[in-house]
Parts: C-alpha cells; sequence; structure tokens
C-alpha cells in the first residue's frame, strides 16, 4: 500500500481560461457599433437646425396659427431628420459635400417662416428708434461722410447689401480653398447658433422697417440700380414680422467670426470678413433698411452665442 501511494500521479496544474484573454481582442459586436453610429449620426450643426425648426410649431401653437400652418411647420423638423439619417448613412463622399452646402438655404427659410408670426407694429417705439437714428444720421454727420464723394460708396453699401445672403457660402468656399472642408461642421454650427438665435427673437418686438415705417424720410439721396434691385425685394419677398433685431446682421457677422475662428492663421481672410459684416450693419441704416439699435443687439446677440458654443464644443 505504501508503494502504490509513492508511485501515484501528483495532481495538473491548473490551465487558466483562454476566454479572459482573448475577450480583450474579441472585435467589438456590430450592434454596438451601430449604436454608437446612431449617436453620433447628426451634426452639431444639425442638432442647432433642427431645434429651431422644432420651436416653429411650438410658438405657432402660443400664436394660435391655424391648422394648416402649423402642419406645414412640424412637417419642416421631421423631412429635415429623415434627410440628414439617410445622409449619415452614406460614406459616398458627393453626398458628404453635399451635406456640408445644401443646409446654408435653411437661412432663408428659417427667416421665411417667421413671416406667419407678424403681429401689428409697436409705433411708440418705432418712433424713439428713428429719433436715435437721426443722432447718428445727422448729428454723427454719418449720410454725409457716406455721401460725400459721390454715388460710389452709397452704390457699394447697397450691393454689398443685395447680395447679403452669398456671405454664407462664399466664405464656406473659402474654406475649402483653405483645405479645411473637414471644418465645415462646426463652420455652419457657428452660423446657424447665431442667425436662428436672432431669427427666434423676431416675433417678440414688432417694428416695420423706416423704409415703409418712414416713407420718403431721411432716405439716402442717391439712387441705383442696386437700390431698385433691393426695394423690390424687400417689397416682394422680404417678411412683415420685425426688423428687431437684424437678421441681415447677424448672418453678417455669424459668418465672419466663423472664419476668424476656423481661419487663425490667416487673419486677414477673417478681418476682410469683419469689415464687410460691418459694412453689412452700416448699409441697414444707411439705407434705411433697419434701425442703429436692429443691428447693434444682432451683434450682441451672435457674440454671446458665439462664446458660448465656443466653450461648449471645447468642453
Amino acid at each position: 500500500m505504501a508503494r502504490a501511494a509513492d508511485t501515484q500521479m501528483p495532481p495538473l496544474p491548473e490551465i487558466a481560461p483562454v476566454s479572459t484573454k482573448m475577450d480583450s481582442v474579441l472585435p467589438t459586436p456590430p450592434v454596438a457599433l451601430r449604436r454608437t453610429k446612431k449617436r453620433t449620426a447628426l451634426r452639431g450643426c444639425e442638432k442647432v437646425a433642427l431645434a429651431y425648426f422644432a420651436y416653429l410649431p411650438c410658438l405657432g401653437l402660443i400664436w394660435r396659427l391655424s391648422i394648416g400652418r402649423l402642419l406645414v411647420l412640424a412637417s419642416i423638423p421631421v423631412a429635415l431628420w429623415a434627410v440628414w439619417q439617410a445622409q449619415s448613412r452614406s460614406n459616398r463622399r458627393s453626398v458628404e459635400i453635399a451635406r456640408d452646402w445644401w443646409p446654408l438655404s435653411l437661412i432663408l427659410v428659417g427667416y421665411w417662416a417667421m413671416g406667419w408670426f407678424a403681429t401689428p407694429p409697436r409705433v411708440v417705439l418705432q418712433d424713439d428708434l428713428v429719433r436715435w437714428d437721426r443722432l447718428f444720421l445727422y448729428g454723427a454727420h454719418l449720410r454725409a461722410s457716406i455721401e460725400v464723394a459721390g454715388p460710389l460708396f452709397p452704390a457699394t453699401l447697397e450691393t454689398i447689401y443685395m447680395l447679403l445672403y452669398a456671405i454664407p457660402p462664399v466664405c464656406l468656399g473659402i474654406l475649402y480653398a483653405c483645405g479645411e472642408r473637414s471644418q465645415a461642421p462646426r463652420f455652419l454650427l457657428l452660423v446657424f447658433v447665431g442667425t436662428f438665435t436672432v431669427y427666434a427673437l423676431l416675433p417678440y418686438v414688432p417694428v416695420i422697417s423706416p423704409r415703409v415705417a418712414f416713407p420718403n424720410v431721411d432716405l439716402p439721396h442717391y439712387n441705383g440700380i442696386a437700390r431698385d434691385i433691393n426695394t423690390w425685394l424687400l417689397d416682394h419677398l422680404d417678411i412683415s414680422t420685425s426688423v428687431l433685431p437684424s437678421g441681415h446682421v447677424a448672418v453678417a457677422f455669424s459668418s465672419a467670426l466663423g472664419l476668424v475662428t476656423i481661419l487663425p492663421r490667416r487673419p486677414m481672410v477673417g478681418r476682410c470678413a469683419l469689415g464687410l459684416a460691418g459694412l453689412v450693419y452700416l448699409a441697414t441704416i444707411y439705407c434705411r433698411y433697419h434701425y442703429a439699435v436692429d443691428g447693434l443687439i444682432s451683434i450682441v446677440l451672435v457674440s454671446l452665442v458665439f462664446l458660448f458654443a465656443l466653450r461648449t464644443s471645447h468642453a
């Protein structure tokens, strides 16, 4: 019995489970990948646009719009969400490029949608605003300074105002030319967050353009083709909801600040964009399309929202 015990085989050593070592190298399940893709499908600029267009039908309920108009407003964010979801599932370069460009059309769509929220203007406030404008036009000799060299500078201001909605696509084209196409979503985010914030506030302070509220008063001394085109466009395609704060100034400064942020190594480009935005603001006052306060409030709002967006993106 002792010899049998001596010849008994020793127990085999324990072997660690192989599965615990292989777990770290196994590929992530496809379901998890799909879930991650869904969470990051929409760009930041697209989320801002969806928030703005979802806000419109909610505001329409407060303004007691008709059922037909409410359905139209409610269908816009649904359609946008469906299109962006479909585009996010495509890896084609052409789809990505289209996704950079076509959302710029929402700037006009969002502005025209505000036309359904028009209410009677505040006449007393308009009287105060035009009195303040005359301090600039006559007290500070703004109109005389602009017209001192003849019709060239007034015509330039009218042309810049006429081409306002070309500023965002031109700025986006500059990003492409500088090799910064990957920054297009960030540029659109900065443009949308400033512009749509200003648009969202238009119905709350109904004020009509000084050109309409005070016809044939304080107008420029020079007329030309550009002014004729501007007045025709404003008479036929503009909304009458309000001019305070200024949507035109918001578009110009949002685009300029977007370029300044994304192209810090090209300061001249940003300075030119800011200078152009300043000329847009000047044109709104001199040409009597806006009150001076309209643009000033827009600049303040765009700057505050811009800083908030930068902090949020860095965080």
